[in-house]
This record gives structure tokens, sequence and C-alpha cells, in this order.
């Protein structure tokens, strides 16, 4: 029993606070790039895929067209995914030389609205982005200047919160900030595991059409570009705006569908796994698969904790079943999750839940293509 607590224990240390400490040593020695801020523009193709989205789409079209952006440069895309409200004709009603809108009339998901739009890009540049989010007016140009790079294949931005209700920024705390330096970090050696799903940008001659039952083609698509030999990088100045809740059941789904998700990924790119082969072999294990593994070591620690020598077995299952005691306050206090003290072991607990039953999800097959709006 003691052994299977360190192992459980250093499983979960290193999924959480290795391997991002690890990261930031090697980022450390390599040189920092030029963010290419003045580099010439390419024309760029911008892809909304959207499925009843009929109160965002026209602020969201506007947002694009009037970007800081050569205006000669951007041809916008619209693809209307089966859509059942007005979204279709919301769309249409905007007249503009660079807009077009394909309506589907069934709906097929993401990546299928995604390989349709595709076939209508003939620029060199294509960025993607969802209905909901309001890019920053010089967020195509920050990604497009990244192309200049001849190594670069895709580029993500990054989301900024705003608050449903105040309208003010919101800071989601210490794992957002966290995520966001491991992503960094992982731009900085070479390339990250995925990219941000609202905004990110590729090499057109790089894309071919995936299968339409591709959930997360955030991740996809940035591993089709690295099969490629290129690299997906990270502006961290590229923002997607996105307005939030404080619903912790919203997130549960999204995590859960995320999640999810990674388990097709890595059934279909398990050749990126390879060490020695693989240029991202050791930040897809550590960053995408081990985490899927982490609520099963917890348990592990759970359960060994008690057969651990006097007084240790009684301080390590104080300090777990305390801590698992403050997520379920958080959880069952409507104001939980805005007490900083109840928030860690909230997150914490809730994105292991959504973890461990994500693979339930996948493997029951109930993991749909068609994106949940959980707005």
């Amino acid at each position: 029993m003691t052994g299977l607590f360190w192992v459980s224990l250093a499983f979960v240390c290193y999924t959480y606070f290795g391997y991002p400490l690890l990261l930031r040593l090697r980022a450390r020695r390599i040189a920092t790039r030029s963010d290419h801020a003045d580099a010439p523009l390419p024309p760029v193709a911008v892809i909304i895929p959207a499925y009843n989205e009929e109160s965002a789409i026209v602020a969201k079209i506007r947002n694009v067209l009037f970007c800081a952006y050569p205006p000669e440069r951007l041809h916008l895309i619209v693809i209307v995914d089966g859509a059942s409200d007005a979204t279709a004709r919301r769309a249409l009603e905007i007249t503009d030389p660079r807009l077009t809108v394909l309506c589907k009339a069934t709906r097929e998901g993401k990546m299928a609205a995604i390989n349709d739009g595709m076939l209508q890009v003939t620029a060199p540049v294509t960025v993607l982005t969802d209905a909901a989010e309001l890019l920053e007016a010089d967020t195509i140009a920050r990604l497009a200047a990244h192309f200049v790079d001849p190594e670069v294949g895709a580029v993500s931005g990054e989301l900024a919160f705003i608050d449903q209700n105040t309208g003010f920024s919101r800071n989601l705390g210490l794992y957002w900030t966290y995520e966001k330096m491991i992503r960094a970090d992982e731009a900085a050696i070479g390339s990250v595991v995925g990219a941000t799903g609202p905004i990110y940008a590729l090499r057109t001659e790089l894309f071919r059409p995936l299968p339409p039952d591709t959930v997360l083609d955030d991740v996809a698509i940035p591993f089709e570009v690295v099969h490629r030999g290129y690299r997906v990088i990270y502006d961290r100045k590229a923002h997607a705006i996105e307005r939030t809740t404080s619903d912790g059941a919203q997130e549960f789904v999204r995590k859960r569908r995320t999640l999810a998700g990674n388990y097709q990924i890595i059934h279909r790119y398990w050749t990126l796994l390879v060490p020695f082969k693989s240029p991202i072999a050791w930040q897809f294990w550590s960053h995408k698969v081990f985490r899927l593994f982490v609520p099963y070591a917890l348990v592990g620690i759970f359960v060994s904790g008690f057969g651990l020598p006097a007084p240790w077995c009684d301080i390590v299952s104080s300090v777990e079943i305390l801590f698992y005691l403050l997520a379920l306050w958080a959880y069952l206090d409507p104001k939980g999750t805005q007490r900083r003290w109840l928030k860690m072991p909230y997150t914490f607990c809730l994105l292991n839940w959504a973890a461990l039953s994500g693979s339930f999800y996948y493997y029951s097959g109930r993991l749909k293509v068609q994106w949940e709006k959980v707005k």
C-alpha cells in the first residue's frame, strides 16, 4: 500500500507541477523569438461555423469585417450548419463583397462545416473562429503576421474573459493563468499541444479535410500541422473575448466534452506519442494523456493513504477528507465558487470528475459530434 501511495502521489505531482516546472526550465534556455509585429500581412480568409447563433452572428460578422486588417486582403466565410433559428437570415442580411454565407440544410457538426468552408478559401492563411466570441481589433493581424516565419504552420490565440453580468474583465483564477503559462512554454520549445478553439490560424495549404465526427478541431487540425513538420505557436496578445458565467454545471459539460474528445485524439494520433519520433511526444503525454489518468491516481492516493504507518495515516487521510469536503461545500453553496479558499479545491475536483466521466462518455458512445451550447 505504501508503494501505491508514493507512485500515485508522484504521478499527480509530476502531471500538475513537475511537467510545468521542467517545461519552464527548458523554455528559459531558448532565445525569445520575435512576434513579427511589423511583418507584411498576407491575404486572409476567416471561417465562422455557426449553429443557432441568431443573437450573436451579426455582431460577429461586423466585428471581423471592421477589424484592423487591410480590407482588400480579408475574406469572411460563414457556414450556417443546419440552424433551426434565424442565424442564416440574419447573416444574409449583411451585404459586403468580402462576405460569403453558406447555408447547410442539415446539421452535420463543426468539423464538417469547417471542411465545407475550407473549399471556398483561396488565401494563404485561414483564421478559424467561433460565432459567440468577439475578436480584438488587432487579433487577425497578430495571428497572420507570424506566418512570415517558414517554420510556423499554425498560431493559437487566447481567450480573454468578460463577466456575463457586469461586463468587466474576469480573472478565472490560478488555473487559467497556469494553463496559459504551459502553452507559452510549449510554444517556446516547439509546439503547443492544440489551439484555442475560438481563435486560431493555419497555413491553408496544410489543411486536409478531417472526418466529420472529429470532436476537437482545435487539437486535430494543429496535430495535422505538426505531422507535416511545422510548428504550432501561441500568441498571448491575440485575443477573442468570451462572456462567462459562474455556473459550474456549464463548465463541467464543456470540460467533459473536451476531455472525452481527448480519447478520440489519442486513438487517431497515437503516432505523436512515440518518443524520439514525434516532436511533441513529451508534451502530448504530459499535457493531454496523463491528465486523463490523474483521477485514478487520486483514488490510489486516497485508498493507500489508510495503509500508511501512524501518524501519517491519520494526517494524510484527514487532509484529503478536508480537501474534498471543501470542494463539496463549494458545490452545494450557491456562492461557494466566489470564495477564494473554496475555489481551488472545487476547480480541482470538477476538472478531475470531468476527466473521469469523460472516459465513460467516450467509450459508452455518448459523445456526439455536434458541439453543445452551454451558455
